[in-house]
């Protein structure tokens, strides 16, 4: 078993539609990863919505990382903390970590979009809450530094947000447009009629619109979306 004199370190990315975490250690390695605590935080104001824990090739045998607790909120901030605690050796799963190298030891899928950070603040710092980065390897404290800290997770192409769904008639929608394009927005009624409508010339970004439907009659909505002549077509339900 190779014994790690070196701390570890650890990094945030974004890929694609994924928030990545990877560790870098400064030694070899490849005995029990004992336990690892990280947090992520976001503006409470953004629409940010992570998804389940991915792990990739054989991380979740000999660390399988979970959320510790719900979503917390403090201030203007939420912030979601991981907990991983290992009984297995890495080399029972056919691996080794080589210093100076990354590994990813969690991906994590959302929608919306934020900056979201790998923290370590007054929050985190708080005997309550525990929740700084935090690394064992064979019962060792072999904490390093945050090497990169936050991210821009942005919606994909096309995604579309309909923030709340059900609502009492207040809503708002987004979508994003990657590529400049000719669209044409639409909020319809079960009849077909609109009850809004608005034409895009060459837009390109994140397209953002309140509504108000407390005026009319609760029921089912569509938001229809045209672009380049292909159309989606979105539920919202206004109760």
């Amino acid at each position: 078993m190779l014994l790690s004199q070196g701390t570890v370190d650890i990094g945030l990315f974004s890929t694609g539609d994924q928030l990545e975490v990877r560790v870098k250690p400064h030694a070899d390695f490849d005995g029990i990863l004992s336990s690892v605590v990280f947090t992520l935080r976001w503006d409470q104001n953004t629409d940010l919505d992570l998804g389940d824990i991915e792990q990739p090739g054989d991380v979740h045998v000999f660390l399988p990382i979970s959320r510790s607790g719900n979503v917390r909120n403090s201030g203007t901030y939420e912030y979601q903390v991981f907990a991983g605690f290992g009984l297995t050796p890495m080399h029972d799963a056919g691996t080794t970590w080589t210093a100076g190298k990354e590994y990813t030891i969690m991906t994590i899928p959302y929608t919306g979009s934020a900056d979201v950070q790998l923290v370590n603040d007054s929050w985190t710092g708080e005997l309550l809450n525990n929740a700084n980065y935090y690394i064992s390897l064979g019962g060792q404290d072999r904490t390093g530094q945050i090497y990169k800290s936050a991210v821009n997770a942005t919606d994909l192409d096309g995604s579309v947000r309909i923030l709340p769904n059900p609502n009492d008639g207040h809503f708002v929608f987004s979508f994003v447009v990657a590529e400049q394009s000719d669209v044409r927005v639409q909020v319809m009624n079960t009849l077909g009629q609109d009850v809004f409508s608005d034409a895009l010339k060459s837009y390109q970004g994140t397209y953002q619109h309140e509504m108000d439907l407390t005026s009319m009659s609760n029921g089912i909505y569509y938001l229809k979306i045209t672009r380049e002549g292909t159309s989606s077509v979105h539920k919202i339900v206004y109760r």
